[in-house]
């Protein structure tokens, strides 16, 4: 996993200052799913709820296999392990990588309300997705959610026909190339920043950037509401909403 594991006790004073409520994380870190068989086109679908801003959901391609790992994370009393153990093992449960006909998809969901853990204080706090690269015949049909924590998707090598993620409470970080005819959508549900990496020659057929602050200095031939490049060469469309919007050349 990409992120350190660091128990941490949250401590909260009473309104008074005479009571003292600990609170701690609960980990168990390295939990796997995989796929029983190697990818063959399907589409991919990923969901991973999360906890805090200090986890979130990494994507990268390189496998044959659709694979996840998730560090499980419960909030509890500090003296209330028991409880934190058992949300764990009921988010556990919602911690699935299956292949159901055409499509093959990674979930993760809060866990139980059990004891001192709100359900949704349990959970995959870090989610590590790995997937294919994809071919020019059979392209990566992309779709990812992510509520809590930072999304980094690196997909620079990868034969993307379509990416589309929705992530909210966490900034995003994307690579990707721009194959011929893709869509790429990418939203911030609640207004975080997106930094999304492209080919310095980058083509794009349509362009929609919307944000409050838009930084495409490293493109200055780019125009916003139009196109780049030839048309027909690169992706269909590229989409983008959020808070701020920050454009980089290269991987």
């Amino acid at each position: 996993m990409r992120y350190a594991l660091v128990f941490v006790a949250l401590v909260s004073m009473g309104c008074r200052g005479q009571s003292i409520d600990a609170r701690s994380r609960f980990v168990e870190d390295g939990v796997i799913r995989q796929t029983d068989d190697d990818w063959d086109g399907q589409s991919i679908e990923i969901d991973n709820l999360g906890v805090t801003p200090t986890g979130g959901l990494q994507i990268i391609g390189g496998t044959s296999k659709v694979g996840a790992t998730g560090r499980m994370l419960a909030i509890a009393d500090t003296e209330d392990k028991p409880s934190a153990d058992a949300a764990i093992n009921a988010a556990k449960s919602t911690f699935t990588v299956l292949t159901t006909g055409t499509v093959t998809a990674a979930r993760c969901g809060h866990g139980a309300m059990v004891g001192s853990v709100a359900q949704a204080d349990s959970g995959c706090d870090a989610l590590d997705v790995t997937l294919p690269l994809g071919t020019d015949a059979k392209p990566l049909m992309l779709t990812a959610r992510s509520g809590t924590g930072l999304v980094v998707i690196s997909l620079a090598g990868a034969m993307v026909g379509s990416l589309d993620l929705q992530a909210s409470h966490g900034a995003i970080d994307v690579k990707v190339a721009t194959r011929p005819g893709a869509v790429i959508t990418l939203v911030s549900l609640t207004g975080d920043e997106v930094l999304l990496h492209l080919p310095a020659d980058f083509s794009a057929d349509t362009m929609v950037l919307e944000a409050p602050s838009i930084d495409t200095v490293a493109f200055p031939d780019l125009v916003l509401g139009k196109g780049r490049g030839e048309a027909g060469r690169g992706a269909k469309s590229i989409t983008v909403r959020a808070g701020r919007i920050i454009l980089v050349p290269g991987f």
